[in-house]
């Protein structure tokens, strides 16, 4: 039963990045909090569906029930996947914005996770990838739920980009922001 409700609540993630409109709703009663997987940018397809798996492995026994983004949730996911080849090596850096009932953002989930090296990034991301993703996310989660706090995370490598503070009033030499560009499918 629980594992045919996770089933369904995933294929509503699933529908979440259908070009054809909504897609198949899933409905599942659930009693504790529930998180909805609003949107998922930035993967392709292949990748996208790999991460998806990965969810419905890894998010057995946590503190929240996974449910339709059509569904009333306690907590909603905006997430978000790029990929980055630089110098040969390949890393693929992904974002979980997650949202109260108020629509407040509650917490930010994020990291890297380096794939080795390859000319295709998104070739690189594989099902161990998608699952180490899903499983610090879905950690993090499962903290912030049940209150215990979100799981530290290792510090980022030395080798990788720095980011700093923007500045609210930064000087007109400064350069626009690199941006990185991503595929969405809606």
């Amino acid at each position: 039963m629980v594992r045919t409700s996770l089933l369904l609540a995933l294929l509503g993630l699933t529908a979440a990045c259908t070009t054809n409109g909504p897609g198949p709703m899933a409905t599942t009663s659930s009693f504790g909090p529930t998180v909805a997987f609003e949107s998922v940018d930035g993967p392709p397809p292949q990748v996208f569906d790999k991460l998806v798996r990965a969810l419905e492995a890894e998010s057995t026994a946590r503190s929240f029930t996974i449910v339709s983004r059509e569904a009333q949730a306690s907590y909603r996911v905006r997430s978000y996947l790029s990929a980055q080849v630089r110098r040969g090596k390949t890393t693929i850096a992904w974002v979980w914005d997650v949202y109260d009932r108020d629509q407040e953002r509650a917490l930010r989930l994020s990291g890297d996770e380096p794939a080795g090296k390859g000319r295709d990034a998104w070739a690189m991301a594989d099902d161990q990838m998608m699952r180490r993703i899903a499983l610090a996310g879905l950690n993090g989660l499962n903290g912030l739920i049940s209150g215990a706090g979100v799981p530290d995370s290792p510090a980022p490598p030395r080798s990788g980009p720095a980011v700093a503070q923007a500045d609210e009033n930064p000087p007109e030499s400064v350069p626009p922001r690199m941006q990185t560009l991503a595929f969405s499918a809606h």
